[in-house]
C-alpha cells in the first residue's frame, strides 16, 4: 500500500496554508489521485463495491488512512456527509447517478445549506424552488462553504412550498453545479475563505429532487447528526487551526 500511494501520489503540490481554495493546476492533480483511489475502492474502502466503494474491512480502511495521512495533501473531499443520507432518501437510481461516481472520485459535491441572513437556524432559509411542469427554478444564495475544490454537485436546501409551516416546508436537491444561472464567488477571510453560491432562476430537472418535496428537513437532520462522525483521509479534520499552524510555521521561517 505505501509503495503504491508513493509510486502515484502528486508530489511538490501548492496548496495555501491559510486554507484558500486550490488553484486550477493542483486541483486538477489531486482530482487526478482521488479517481486512482475511487477506482479501487480506496476512497471509501468500506462501503459496499456496487455503489463505488472497496468493501474491506475496517482495519484495511485504518491502515489505509494511518499511510494516507502521512503524504502532504489537502483533505480530499468528505463523503461521510451528504452520502449517508443520500443512501438513506434517495432512490436507488439516485444512489448509482450520484453516490457512485463520488466514491469512485470522479465528482466533488458542496453543502448549500446556510445563507448570508439565517445563521445557523436552517429552517428560517429564503432559498426557493418552485415546481414548473418537470423542473424547479432555484433561486436564492447560499453562503459560508468552505470547500478548497469547485464543485460538481450542490446538495441544497430549499423551501418548496412557501405555504407550509416552518421546517414542514423544505426539500432537497442535488443541484449540477454547472447549470446556467449559478455563480460562485470567494471571499478572502483572516484565515482561509469562504463561498457564496448564487441560484438566479437554475432551472433544476424533478428528479434531482432526494425524498418527498417536504421531506427536506428530516433529511438535513440525518446530515448533521452524521457530519459530528466518521471521517474522510484525516482524523485532524480541524482545518482552520491546521491552516493557522502552517501559516504561523511559515512567517516564522
Amino acid at each position: 500500500m505505501r509503495n503504491w500511494l508513493q509510486q502515484h501520489a502528486p508530489r511538490d503540490l501548492n496548496i495555501p496554508p491559510d486554507g484558500r481554495p486550490l488553484n486550477n493546476e493542483t486541483q486538477e492533480r489531486v482530482k487526478e489521485f482521488r479517481r486512482l483511489l475511487g477506482a479501487q475502492g480506496w476512497l471509501a474502502p468500506t462501503w459496499p463495491k456496487e455503489y463505488g466503494g472497496g468493501g474491506f474491512s475496517p482495519a484495511f480502511a485504518e491502515v489505509l488512512q494511518e499511510e494516507i495521512q502521512q503524504l502532504i495533501l489537502p483533505s480530499m473531499g468528505d463523503n461521510s456527509r451528504w452520502i449517508p443520507a443520500m443512501m438513506v432518501w434517495g432512490t436507488e437510481e439516485q444512489k448509482q447517478r450520484y453516490v457512485l461516481p463520488a466514491l469512485r472520485g470522479e465528482t466533488i459535491t458542496w453543502q448549500a445549506f446556510n445563507e448570508p441572513r439565517s445563521g445557523s437556524d436552517l429552517a428560517s432559509i429564503s432559498t426557493s424552488a418552485v415546481l414548473e411542469g418537470d423542473e424547479y427554478v432555484v433561486s436564492g444564495e447560499k453562503a459560508f462553504i468552505t470547500g478548497r475544490f469547485d464543485p460538481d454537485y450542490l446538495w441544497t436546501l430549499a423551501v418548496t412550498d412557501p405555504d407550509r409551516p416552518s421546517r414542514m416546508n423544505l426539500g432537497i436537491l442535488m443541484v449540477d453545479a454547472t447549470l446556467p444561472g449559478i455563480s460562485i464567488v470567494t471571499k478572502r477571510m483572516l484565515a482561509g475563505s469562504e463561498r457564496t453560491i448564487v441560484l438566479d432562476s437554475v432551472r433544476v430537472p424533478k428528479d434531482s429532487l432526494v425524498g418527498l418535496p417536504t421531506q427536506g428537513w428530516e433529511i438535513a437532520q440525518t446530515i448533521l447528526e452524521e457530519e459530528r462522525g466518521g471521517y474522510a483521509f484525516r482524523s485532524n479534520e480541524d482545518a482552520t487551526i491546521e491552516s493557522i499552524r502552517q501559516f504561523l510555521q511559515q512567517e516564522r521561517q
